[in-house]
């Protein structure tokens, strides 16, 4: 077993780099699921409340109103007109914005012509969000009026509107939430091909030096026997890499994982992603002519195949001409089975189809670069 434990050896040298890969990935991967999923995953939607300052210049009933209408929705305090002690107060961000009711207000309120004035502090957009409140109130006002009821039954009406509540239908089992541990694997592909990439590329662009290869082809050891040490080597380090991840899957999430009706599925749609970056390893380090080239190459794919392929950025914000582009990104059909087992606690028997269909994908891209790979190969033995 020379050739292997070559492999093995060249391995761990680099082990320091697979632990950096490995750190990056458990910090991007717990922080985007605490950023994503929040306490409990299952928060509710909240209205902004911001610290409003509000001058009354026409000091009637309808700005009275207006006024106590404001103080619901936001923290308000009634402020006297003095431009240098509002603007102190802005300086000083006292206040998020500063309504300012015009005199004659009141006059103007029913013809739809009443308007406030609101500063906001700069850079904010925080006054789009309060004119749209006030336009509101005004609106339902002149609505209720014209209906036939008076101003003052008017006002009483808009302020027992009560406030709608959502509450997400569990269609699917989950909640309408993705599940945490989903979140880790969202993000293992760019992991998974820097480090095999990086790691293995360099031992096989290494193993083809001209010196080595001599070394070899005058050894004892037959050409067959090098070939089925080095794909051991291949698969024992790829097993490795990818039970690292799953340890890191259970230490973090390891409880609600297997109580998860598809953890079958995670496991073995992670295991075809570990394949292909296998395959893409191996291309790399039949295409560089240095180590050092290795990295050159791997690093643009593996953020390549990541971005374009709904590692970093969800499947779900790419336009359609991005993402039919992206379908000729072998990551994209691992996000896309990712993403429909985070969908369904049990998955129907349709949806099963389309995750046999996007791992089978993976695979014949696998078997892609593969043949490519010895095509390219053989190619530089004849040309030798």
């Amino acid at each position: 077993m020379t050739v292997f434990k070559c492999y093995m050896k060249i391995t761990k040298k680099n082990i320091g780099m697979i632990l950096m890969y490995f750190v990056i990935f458990a910090v991007i991967s717990v922080a985007m699921l605490y950023v994503n999923k929040g306490d409990d995953g299952n928060g509710q939607f909240t209205s902004s409340k911001l610290e409003a300052g509000i001058v009354d210049n026409d000091k009637s009933k309808v700005s009275e109103k207006l006024a106590d209408y404001l103080s619901k929705l936001h923290n308000t305090d009634m402020l006297e007109y003095d431009i240098d002690v509002l603007q102190e107060k802005m300086y000083y961000n006292k206040y998020d914005i500063i309504i300012q009711i015009p005199e004659g207000f009141s006059e103007k309120f029913l013809s739809g012509d009443a308007r406030v004035y609101v500063t906001q502090q700069p850079g904010s957009y925080s006054y789009m969000y309060v004119e749209s409140q006030i336009n509101d109130f005004i609106n339902r006002i002149i609505k209720y009026n014209i209906a036939g009821y008076t101003i003052e039954e008017s006002f009483e009406k808009v302020q027992d509107v009560k406030e709608s509540k959502v509450t997400l239908v569990d269609v699917n089992g989950n909640g309408g939430t993705m599940p945490d541990f989903a979140f880790l694997f969202q993000f293992f592909p760019y992991t998974c091909i820097a480090v095999l990439g990086n790691v293995l590329g360099i031992i096989v662009c290494s193993f083809r030096k001209k010196e080595v290869k001599n070394r070899i082809a005058a050894s004892a050891v037959p050409l067959r026997r090098q070939s089925a040490e080095s794909f051991i080597a291949f698969i024992v380090t790829g097993m490795l890499v990818w039970a690292a991840f799953l340890a890191l899957v259970f230490a973090i999430r390891g409880k609600e994982f297997l109580n998860s009706a598809n953890m079958f599925y995670y496991i073995l749609n992670s295991f075809t992603v570990m394949a292909l970056s296998l395959s893409i390893s191996f291309l790399a380090g039949i295409l560089a002519r240095k180590p050092d080239m290795v990295n050159m190459i791997i690093t643009p794919v593996s953020l390549f195949m990541s971005f374009l392929g709904g590692v970093f950025v969800p499947l779900s914000m790419l336009n359609g001409t991005v993402r039919k582009a992206a379908r000729f990104v072998p990551v994209y059909w691992y996000e896309e089975v990712n993403n429909k087992l985070s969908e369904y606690a049990e998955i129907p028997a349709d949806v099963i189809k389309e995750i046999w269909s996007g791992i089978g994908v993976q695979l014949l891209f696998t078997l892609m670069f593969i043949a490519l790979t010895l095509a390219i190969s053989r190619y530089q033995m004849q040309e030798k």
